[in-house]
């Protein structure tokens, strides 16, 4: 016998009708057919400019450093997906909460935190977790200069007294031992440093300022942690992915959230927006693959995950050189001749085939460069342009510091940091070869993703990379020169 639920008229106000109206509320929901599509808007007042996400209102505030909060991450036209994750975030930033997105490999966990940040004009301090990633990385490193030792803030401490966003990434890759320095931090805003200095939460800190002067709790080195410092954390899932899970303790600290790869639809505007000359059908065909083995089904059949978020890259290579082979850039992301079995490859050539994507005969490949040729009479730029640069040997035992900067004592005694190859190609636009990339470790391979996805990196000495169009982005909202950033 089907169970039937009647909700009877409650006369007069009350606990009684407010609670009959939540059981309402509650019962009928899944009746009401899908909600209302998300919207993102941003609303001025007289208190101040307001970002709205449905029924969540978040007041924006005036960022001190506004060259530290991202620009050009927003995606145009924004999925509904990303609008929920959105509001997510905002709710828990609201009550004060830290959050773990947590999801399959790949940017767009990052690129969600980023987003938000960006949306919010929040300033941000980004730190890869690796296997290398010690405890003076997150709180202090002692440097010297002109003979005098002393301590310089890191990350976490930036973002603690300066009311920032920390964005850790790679939560699974870090030792066992690193991230308890955290705990503390997170769950009670409080933390000691090396230099004497005690990090004490607002409240508390506001507490003692009723009974002290400012100049006392200075003296007792007591520094307040502003209340609007949050943390997000970006992590896999383990055991289903290597790496080491989180300890309970500190896993309670966060709010976590799934983050899967973006709905199909979803996934298909993006894609169409970055391909506007590429087949809508083909494009289609390539996602339907994709997805396809991203499926619990291909899981199960022992196939490696599709690196969906990497489509787009494809989609953008075939919108400048449509006579290349859909099937020929596939493969560049999904080897699977080399990373699968015999019936792993009958696998993946059969879904090849039910989506039409499979060559009947050898693809055209570029043989040479017939030419090189000036665009717009512009020297910078050409057609084709073929330059050899640094060449950067990949050994077993090789760290993150290696691949980005390496620290060394000058003649006098202070410390510094000297870029490695890959650093200085990336600034002066030179080729770099990682060879023998598979002797290094996965984990410290992770310090790289965002350079390879976003053209962007935070390095040991405090200076960032940024992509060139976001650089350019950035001085002119705030009117700067070069010599004003790299300062």
């Amino acid at each position: 016998m089907q169970s039937r639920l009647l909700l009877l008229p409650v006369r007069g106000g009350g606990a009684a009708a407010a609670a009959l109206r939540r059981l309402s509320n509650i019962a009928l929901k899944p009746l009401r057919g899908t909600r209302a599509p998300l919207r993102v808007r941003r609303l001025e007042t007289a208190a101040g400019d307001i970002i709205s996400i449905g029924d969540v209102h978040f007041k924006l505030k005036q960022p001190k450093n506004p060259e530290l909060v991202p620009l050009k991450h927003m995606l145009e036209p924004l999925p509904q997906a990303l609008a929920q994750h959105f509001q997510w975030i905002m709710q828990k930033d609201l009550l004060g909460q830290d959050v773990f997105l947590i999801g399959p490999p790949g940017p767009l966990r990052r690129s969600i935190a980023m987003q938000y940040l960006e949306l919010t004009k929040r300033e941000v301090e980004y730190m890869a977790l690796s296997r290398d990633t010690t405890e003076t990385d997150l709180k202090q490193r002692r440097e010297i200069r002109a003979g005098t030792a002393f301590y310089l803030d890191q990350c976490a401490v930036r973002a603690a007294t300066e009311g920032r966003i920390l964005v850790l990434e790679g939560l699974e890759k870090a030792e066992r031992n690193v991230l308890p320095v955290l705990n503390n931090l997170l769950e009670n805003r409080e933390m000691q440093l090396e230099d004497g200095r005690f990090l004490m939460s607002a409240d508390r800190y506001d507490k003692l300022l009723k009974d002290h002067t400012k100049e006392e709790l200075n003296a007792w080195k007591i520094v307040r942690v502003s209340e609007d410092f949050r943390v997000i954390a970006l992590g896999l899932p383990v055991p289903r992915y290597p790496g080491n899970p989180l300890d309970p303790p500190l896993r309670s600290r966060f709010q976590a959230r799934d983050i899967y790869s973006l709905p199909f639809k979803d996934q298909l505007a993006v894609l169409y927006a970055v391909g506007p000359n590429v087949r809508s059908e083909r494009v289609s065909q390539m996602l339907s693959f994709a997805t396809t083995l991203c499926s619990q089904e291909s899981t199960t059949l022992g196939l490696f995950e599709f690196p969906v978020d990497n489509l787009a890259a494809v989609i953008k290579i075939m919108d400048v050189f449509p006579m290349l082979s859909a099937q020929q850039l596939l493969h560049r992301l999904y080897p699977y001749d080399l990373i699968l079995g015999k019936e792993g490859q009958t696998g993946v050539k059969d879904v090849l085939k039910t989506f039409e994507l499979l060559d009947s005969s050898s693809s055209s490949t570029t043989r040479a460069v017939l030419g090189i040729k000036e665009v717009n009479g512009q020297a910078s730029q050409a057609i084709a342009t073929v330059q050899v640069g640094d060449k950067d040997v990949a050994v077993q035992d090789m760290t993150a510091r290696d691949l980005l900067q390496q620290r060394y004592t000058l003649p006098n005694g202070d410390t510094a940091w000297r870029h490695a190859p890959l650093v200085t190609a990336a600034l002066e636009g030179k080729l770099v070869v990682l060879d023998g990339i598979h002797r290094v470790n996965p984990g410290t391979l992770a310090v790289l993703q965002r350079l390879i996805h976003d053209r962007e990196l935070t390095l040991y000495d405090g200076s960032r990379l940024l992509r060139t169009d976001r650089y350019e982005e950035l001085k002119k909202v705030l009117g700067l020169s070069d010599e004003d950033l790299q300062r």
